[in-house]
């Protein structure tokens, strides 16, 4: 329950009008606001909930936030109201208000590349042993984040917070609201360049992840990242490192590559080794593997539950998912992303599977990469043009440089994806295996779909 009188509190509020002095939970959304919940109206670029104020009331029956300069809304608004300065800060004063009351563990993690497949296998390898609250899919932004602690139901052990950002500042902003006890970051690489600049620009985003990590907390540092292993520790926290390559507190081998069936592998903690195996594809998904472990590990979860975890993760929709499709092709469905980095990875990962018949790569434009799109696609370009890919297939105007760089008659350019399916789909036979990837924005999944 939320008394009136700490909402108004932590949002710094002036109570207008009173009706309720207590409600169920906090709502966003007028459409599914229910019985005795408060309504807190978030405003955007192309919306305002302020207009729907009315609405929440019907339903709910309960209260509102409202900016103080809207009062042609709570001039006539029915139900309790609380006044502040801007209803979108007001969300996160509200959502730090419940973590500061919370006795949970809070661990953050952000980074590049990865952070969403080591959020959901943290999740996997701790959930059934203690009570956690964690942000689900990829709701990551401030509202995902706020609203998900909000929701904090009764005394969970750990909250598992992944932190995402397009432009300077939200990860201090998203830290400050988290507080978390123990932080990682995945890795740095070029992404969010329209709003973060250059590859410092995102490093110092992350790095800010560290800086906000409540004093005495552990912060675990990917090893193998020249940006982060240089992060030099300002004795505030415990500091431990992961690696694949470098030496390192914390190590993965891999002691067998099973190919499209994924790895067998060797986590070596400090005191204790323990073997198992992974579904995930890829160099890049290692990482992500060690990292959700070291993690876990940390959390206290025993090395034989991080053995049975481990192995029973599935690859899930749009991260590199191999899914085998009735014609005895193979499609790897890792469309739900690209940055520079993902798509070097994904092509080399492709490239590295055991294969009887052709590896094709579908792959679209790269998003908010700022000024320097063109320099990274042609870059992309010139990466693939050493590979040995039998066809590599690319959609959209931002992959014009990637066709222009590659010039050796394995690349064939397309504007739509009709055209690109109906070409691909005679092309594909038994044997084959073809890598899907492009920005969220272009829709790649329904080439998926088209595909198996």
């Amino acid at each position: 329950m939320w008394a009136l009188d700490a909402i108004a509190k932590a949002v710094h509020g002036t109570v207008h009008r009173v009706e309720k002095r207590a409600f169920s939970a906090i709502s966003t959304d007028s459409r599914t606001i229910g019985p005795g919940e408060f309504f807190i109206p978030l405003k955007g670029p192309i919306f305002d909930g302020h207009l729907f104020v009315d609405a929440a009331y019907t339903r709910s029956k309960g209260g509102s936030l409202c900016d103080r300069t809207r009062r042609e809304v709570f001039g006539k608004a029915e139900g309790t109201i609380v006044l502040v300065d801007d209803t979108n800060q007001a969300l996160l004063d509200l959502a730090r208000f419940k973590r500061e009351r919370s006795s949970a563990t809070f661990i953050a993690i952000t980074g590049s590349n990865g952070k969403t497949t080591t959020k959901e296998l943290l999740v996997h390898l701790a959930g059934n042993l203690f009570p956690l609250v964690f942000n689900e899919k990829n709701y990551n932004n401030q509202v995902g984040v706020a609203k998900t602690t909000l929701a904090m139901e009764g005394e969970p052990r750990f909250g598992v917070f992944e932190l995402g950002t397009n432009h300077k500042g939200e990860i201090e902003v998203l830290s400050r609201m988290v507080q978390p006890h123990m932080s990682l970051v995945t890795n740095v690489n070029p992404s969010h360049l329209e709003g973060l600049c250059d590859l410092e620009g995102v490093r110092l985003e992350k790095l800010s992840l560290f800086e906000a990590t409540l004093a005495g907390g552990t912060v675990f540092i990917n090893a193998d990242d020249p940006s982060l292993a240089s992060y030099v520790e300002k004795g505030r926290h415990k500091r431990v490192t992961f690696a694949l390559e470098a030496g390192a507190d914390c190590m993965l081998r891999v002691t067998d590559d099973r190919g499209i069936e994924g790895f067998d592998i060797s986590l070596i903690f400090p005191g204790e080794e323990v073997r198992t195996q992974t579904r995930l594809l890829g160099r890049h998904n290692l990482y992500n593997v060690l990292a959700a472990a070291v993690l876990a590990f940390s959390m206290g979860v025993p090395g034989s539950t991080l053995a049975q975890g481990i192995g029973s993760f599935e690859p899930y929709k749009g991260r590199f998912n191999p899914i085998k499709a009735g014609k005895g092709y193979v499609v790897v469905d890792d469309a739900y992303n690209a940055n520079p980095a993902s798509m070097q990875w994904a092509v080399s990962t492709l490239a590295a599977l055991p294969c009887t018949g052709k590896r094709i790569a579908i792959l679209g434009g790269m998003r908010e990469l700022g000024k320097k799109g063109n320099y990274y696609h042609r870059e992309l370009g010139r990466f693939l043009k050493k590979s040995d890919l039998s066809l590599i297939l690319l959609l959209g105007e931002e992959t014009k440089g990637v066709f222009d760089e590659i010039g050796n008659g394995r690349a064939r350019f397309f504007q739509d994806k009709s055209g690109l399916i109906d070409f691909v789909s005679d092309k594909l036979g038994q044997g084959d295996i073809v890598l899907v990837k492009g920005s969220r924005a272009i829709g790649m999944d329904e080439i998926v779909e088209a595909l198996v």
